[in-house]
């Protein structure tokens, strides 16, 4: 009795597994198939905000058409103005002060502004110290920020496939549920960068660590958390229940 348990358990793991590779292959298959028309894509996006909204960013396709390069800019043109650095350090204390009357129902909401806060306040200070010494630029950071948000995007299909693919439903509704999930993220990755690269050419390079550490792949992260969270609750809870029977 003992040996047909273990031969049943092993089966079903080996089941499970050989379920995984599938649903994580075959998304990952398709983006890699696509990656140079989703790059065009990309590149038409950035260059028709950029012309609407006279932006300094001019994104090209390499030779190959497998990734996108921005010209260098002049990035001193965008250093912040002891003004900048004055507003920022009154709004940062103001912020500051302000969380301190909030209840502890709101203590989530306080720790996140008061993180905003320090890293902002970091920033001011090197540009106050040693604004020349700053190593990155509005070309890099858009560089850098795409790059991660193509390489999440090539984890969203195994994260669905170890929890979503658990569920007990049909194996179309597996499949179609990453790659509705990757679409999104490919439509929403270039605009986010966009509203960034107008963001810092209309206040500064100052704001340039915040938006790289909270708004960067840790905004992925928290949007895919959220997506995931809603496509488990369309699920029925019957599909919910044998899910966890089956593990």
């Amino acid at each position: 009795m003992n040996t047909v348990l273990s031969l049943n358990t092993r089966t079903g793991v080996w089941a499970k597994t050989f379920e995984w590779l599938v649903l994580s292959a075959l998304p990952l298959g398709l983006l890699a198939w696509l990656k140079p028309w989703l790059m065009a894509a990309w590149q038409g996006i950035f260059t028709v905000w950029s012309l609407l909204l006279d932006l300094s960013v001019s994104p090209r396709l390499n030779a190959q058409d497998s990734a996108i390069e921005w010209t260098a800019l002049a990035d001193s043109a965008f250093a912040p103005s002891n003004t900048t650095l004055a507003w920022s350090l009154s709004g940062i204390a103001a912020l500051w002060l302000l969380s301190a009357f909030f209840s502890d129902r709101f203590r989530p909401l306080r720790t996140t502004l008061r993180a905003l806060c320090l890293i902002h306040l970091s920033a001011c200070l090197f540009f106050i110290w040693r604004p020349a010494s700053f190593p990155y630029s509005i070309s890099k950071h858009l560089q850098a920020l795409m790059d991660m948000g193509y390489g999440f995007m090539w984890v969203i299909p195994p994260l669905l496939a170890l929890g979503w693919g658990l569920l007990k439903m049909p194996l179309y509704q597996k499949l179609l549920a990453p790659c509705l999930v990757m679409a999104y993220f490919a439509l929403m990755l270039p605009h986010k960068l966009i509203l960034q690269a107008w963001l810092l050419e209309h206040l500064s390079i100052l704001f340039m660590p915040v938006l790289f550490l909270c708004f960067g792949s840790l905004l992925d992260l928290w949007i895919f958390v959220a997506l995931y969270a809603w496509l488990a609750s369309l699920v029925p809870a019957q599909a919910m229940a044998s899910g966890r029977a089956d593990t």
